[in-house]
This record gives C-alpha cells, structure tokens and sequence, in this order.
C-alpha cells in the first residue's frame, strides 16, 4: 500500500515539473526557404532546331555558291584582258628599239610566216628568237611568265611549267603561250598597219582550246591597244583546224583573226 501511493505520488509530482509534456514534444526543425535548384545559363538546341540551322545554312550557301563562282570567273576573265594589254605594251617597247615586228614561229623564209595556226610560240627547242620569245627573254618587258598565260586556259599545252609545257624551257620542247599573235606581222612596223586590225588573242588554233579557256569567247587587244572581249561568231569552236598543223588550213585562221576585227 505504501510503495503505491509513493508511486501514485512520483508521477503526479513529474506531471506537475511539465516534463511529461515535453517528452513526446516533437522536436520543430528551424523553418528555411526551399532550396532551389541550380539552373543552367542556357539551354541547349533540339534536334529540330539544330536540323533548321543547317538547312538555313545549306540554303545561304547553294544561294552564294554560284554568286562566288560567278565572281571568281569574272576576276579571271578581267585578269586576262590585263595581260593582253602588258603583251601589246612589251611588244611596242621592243618596236622601239628593233623597228620591225619579230618573226611569228620558225617558218622559213620567216616572212611568210609559215602555217599560220603555229602562233603562240615561246621557245622552239632550240631558240626564243620567236614570237613571244624575245619579249619574255628581257625582264624589263614581261618581268612575268605568267603574263603569257590565260588564268582560265586549262589546256596542258598551254598552261604555265606542265609536264607538257616546261617553265623554264627545256631543250627540244616547244614552250607554249596561252595567247596567240596575228600573222603577217612579221617584218613590218606598226606605222605600216593603216587599218584597225587586232594582234593579239586568246589561243584558237584548234576549237579544243576555246572549250578549254573562255568557252564562249575570246579576248584581244588591237593595234591601237584598246582590249575587249569577242564572243564566238562561231567560226571560233566550229571549223576543220586540227593538229597537227596545214598551211592549206591558213584560210580558216584568216577568217577567225576577220571576225575578231569586226568587234574593234
């Protein structure tokens, strides 16, 4: 009976301290702010949009492509009216000290000048006595060789130091320029010509070598030295001159040099 009533009396003495009641008291965590997740500085494509992307920029470039092309041509085409003109310069330079046009290739007698397609020469396997020989043999005239070719001619035989064309000259090779000069010049001065007449062109002793320059065309400078561009009457891509060369074909190669005097 006594253990009783002092038990009785240790639990209403603890209910009475308030111990009771913080026993089962939950303990309260400190109220903070939700963290936030750590967003990106951006965010990345999709596969759709990075599809879009490249179609955009696929259409940006089949839309310049050709505008490039087009104007890397026009560069070409204007870089070899401009090495027309030096040629015609060169050669009225040389006319000054030597009086009389320089002989056209190694025809004998010169003066004839033999098969008249055989006009671009430089050096013949043994001499540069011909043509565009003399001019490219004094620095102070053509200081470049590559003045003496077309940018856009792609022939090998007339493209400059290939394995068909060596620069410098190799001895019993022919070495070819990209241009061609006019028959029955040699031996006359310019004083002789009365008539506007052109001297100086693209290459055209064969049809193949207009396909593999301008294609459509040609340019020339004339004896006044005013260069403009001739678009192909024709006669330029469609006539009988082939390889190897015949004076029977000269008629044809007069007939090309008239059509391009008709654009003086």
């Amino acid at each position: 009976m006594g253990a009783a009533i002092t038990e009785t009396a240790r639990r209403d003495a603890f209910a009475a301290s308030g111990w009771a009641g913080r026993k089962h008291e939950r303990r309260r965590e400190p109220r903070t702010s939700p963290r936030r997740r750590a967003q990106p500085f951006g965010r990345g494509f999709t596969l759709i949009e990075l599809l879009v992307v490249v179609a955009i920029l696929a259409l940006l470039i089949s839309i310049l492509l050709p505008s490039l092309k087009s104007a890397r041509r026009r560069t070409k085409e204007t870089l070899c009216t401009t090495n027309l003109r030096s040629i015609y310069l060169a050669q009225t330079l040389w006319l000054q000290d030597h009086k009389r046009f320089q002989p056209l290739n190694n025809s004998d007698p010169p003066e004839g000048d033999g098969t008249w397609q055989y006009n671009y020469l430089i050096f013949d396997g043994a001499s540069r006595a011909f043509n565009f020989g003399p001019l490219s043999s004094n620095k102070q005239l053509i200081n470049e060789i590559k003045l003496l070719y077309c940018p856009l001619q792609k022939d090998p035989f007339h493209s400059l130091n290939t394995s068909d064309n060596p620069w410098p000259p190799n001895d019993f090779f022919d070495t070819r320029a990209a241009y061609a000069r006019r028959h029955h010049l040699t031996g006359k001065a310019l004083s002789d010509f009365k008539k506007q007449i052109a001297i100086f062109s693209d290459i055209h002793h064969v049809p193949k070598v207009i396909k593999s320059g301008h294609q459509r065309g040609l340019n020339a400078v004339f004896i006044d030295g005013h260069a403009t561009w001739v678009s192909d009457p024709g006669i330029f891509t469609d006539n009988e001159l082939a390889i190897p060369f015949n004076e029977l074909d000269n008629p044809v190669v007069e007939q090309i040099w008239q059509a391009i005097d008709k654009r003086s």
